[in-house]
């Protein structure tokens, strides 16, 4: 078990990800509350989402920027990378287009010094939008 020296909370894993007190009302304070060099990249991701699905609502569940409601992305921010969390069926239905790049299950893994695959990921988006199309 590993203990927040700031807040407290007790983890299974150490050095865990977490916010320390209440997590971020919206996802501009989340973006925000990165550190400085990263927040140019999640600008551009939210920017990106947003753009792609210009009709999905815009919130935070699970402490993690959300669009959709049904959900259909949510992105997380880490040291060293951004998951995007489109889920498994997408990543299935991309595999050719995602190769060479990190998914696991659900989430695809975009560090920091890798350019942000902009058509990619609108075109997954408006599949995970309407799978059927």
């Amino acid at each position: 078990m590993w203990i927040c020296p700031k807040c407290g909370r007790e983890f299974k894993r150490s050095q865990q990800d977490h916010y320390c007190g209440s997590p971020p009302a919206t996802i501009e304070e989340y973006i925000l509350s990165q550190p400085e060099n990263i927040q140019p990249y999640l600008w551009e991701l939210h920017e990106t989402i947003s753009q792609a699905l210009p009709k999905a609502a815009e919130r935070i569940c699970w402490s993690m920027p959300t669009y959709g409601k049904p959900t259909i992305v949510q992105f997380a921010a880490f040291q060293n990378h951004v998951s995007l969390y489109v889920g498994e069926q997408a990543i299935q239905k991309f595999a050719e287009e995602l190769s060479g790049i990190t998914c696991k299950k659900s989430a695809i893994y975009y560090g920091y010094n890798q350019p942000l695959p902009k058509k990619l990921i609108t075109d997954m988006l408006h599949w995970c939008e309407d799978p059927g199309v």
